[in-house]
C-alpha cells in the first residue's frame, strides 16, 4: 500500500515538473487569439508576468517590430485559467514570453484606466482594507516595505489627451506602551501637499513614485504637548515619535472631449523597524 502511493505521488510530481510554464514579458501585456494568426478573434489580454502553461508549439514564425527593435518567435497554444474565463487553451506569440519568473505588479482596475505598481504585489498585505470602484482602493503594506521609488504605469482604456500621477504623505504620532509595543495613535496627523510623479516614457505613461526624505518623514504641524501627555497617559503609553503612516498616490486622465476622471489609491504604511 505505501508503495502504491509513493508511486502515485512520484507520478503527480513528474507530471508537475513537466508543466512547461512561462511568464509574460509584454510590458503593455501580451494578446491571446482562437487560431495562430494576427488575423484571428483576440479571446483577451494578459498582463505582464502572468504565468502561462504552454501545451503546443507550432512551426509557425512571426516577427513583430517593437520600438525598432525586432522580435522573433513563434505561436504557441496555452491552458489554463490565465488563457481566458470563457476559453480553456489559447494562441500567443512566444517572443513575449519567458522561462525567467517575472513578479507581477500589484494591478488596481478602474473603469477609465488601470494602474500598475512594479514589484508592488507581493508586499501588499492579503487583508487589503478596501477594494472598491466607487472609493478609493487602500491596501496595507507589509512590515519593512514600501510604494515609494517604484515604477507606475497607467493603462488607459480609451482615448486621452493627458495623464497625470500626484503623490502625497501623511506623517501620524506613533506610541509605545509600557511593554514596549508602538502603534500609530489618531491624536494627531500631517498631510503634505501634493507633488507630481516624473513621467519617464512617455509612449507606456510610465512614472516612478517619490522616495519620502528624513526630512519629510519628520514633517509635522504643532503639537499641544499637554494635550499629547494627557493622551498618552489615558491611553497609558509612555513615549511618542512622528512616522509617516500613508502614501496616497492620485491619477488625472483628462480625455479628448475634455471630461476628468481622478481616482485616487491610498497605502496604509507599516511602522519601520
Amino acid at each position: 500500500m505505501l508503495l502504491r502511493i509513493l508511486a502515485v505521488a512520484c507520478f503527480a510530481f513528474s507530471i508537475a515538473q513537466a508543466q512547461d510554464i512561462q511568464y509574460v514579458s509584454a510590458e503593455n501585456g501580451l494578446v491571446m487569439r482562437e487560431q495562430p494568426n494576427q488575423g484571428a478573434v483576440k479571446v483577451g489580454v494578459l498582463d505582464y508576468g502572468t504565468p502561462v502553461e504552454i501545451i503546443e508549439y507550432t512551426d509557425l514564425s512571426l516577427d513583430v517590430r517593437d520600438n525598432k527593435k525586432k522580435v522573433t518567435g513563434k505561436w504557441v497554444k496555452i491552458k489554463g485559467p490565465a488563457a481566458g474565463e470563457y476559453f480553456e487553451d489559447a494562441y500567443v506569440f512566444n517572443g513575449y514570453l519567458t522561462e525567467e519568473k517575472i513578479e507581477r505588479p500589484l494591478k488596481i482596475p478602474f473603469d477609465a484606466f488601470t494602474v500598475f505598481i512594479n514589484k508592488l504585489n507581493e508586499d501588499v498585505a492579503s487583508d487589503n482594507i478596501s477594494i472598491n470602484k466607487n472609493t478609493s482602493p487602500t491596501f496595507k503594506i507589509e512590515k519593512d516595505k514600501s510604494p515609494e521609488n517604484r515604477y507606475l504605469k497607467v493603462k488607459h482604456h480609451q482615448d486621452y489627451r493627458t495623464i497625470q500621477v500626484l503623490q502625497r504623505y501623511r506623517n501620524s504620532i506613533a506610541i509605545t506602551s509600557v511593554k514596549g509595543e508602538t502603534k500609530f495613535s489618531d491624536f494627531q496627523h500631517y498631510t503634505s501637499s501634493w507633488k507630481p510623479l516624473k513621467m519617464l516614457y512617455s509612449d507606456g505613461n510610465i512614472f516612478k513614485t517619490i522616495a519620502l526624505s528624513e526630512k519629510d518623514q519628520k514633517r509635522f504641524g504643532t503639537i499641544d504637548e499637554v494635550q499629547l501627555n494627557s493622551y498618552l497617559k489615558n491611553k497609558n503609553q509612555v513615549r511618542s515619535h512622528i512616522a509617516p503612516s500613508q502614501i496616497e498616490l492620485k491619477v488625472i486622465m483628462t480625455d479628448i472631449d475634455g471630461y476628468r476622471t481622478e481616482k485616487n489609491v491610498i497605502f496604509e504604511l507599516p511602522l519601520k523597524s
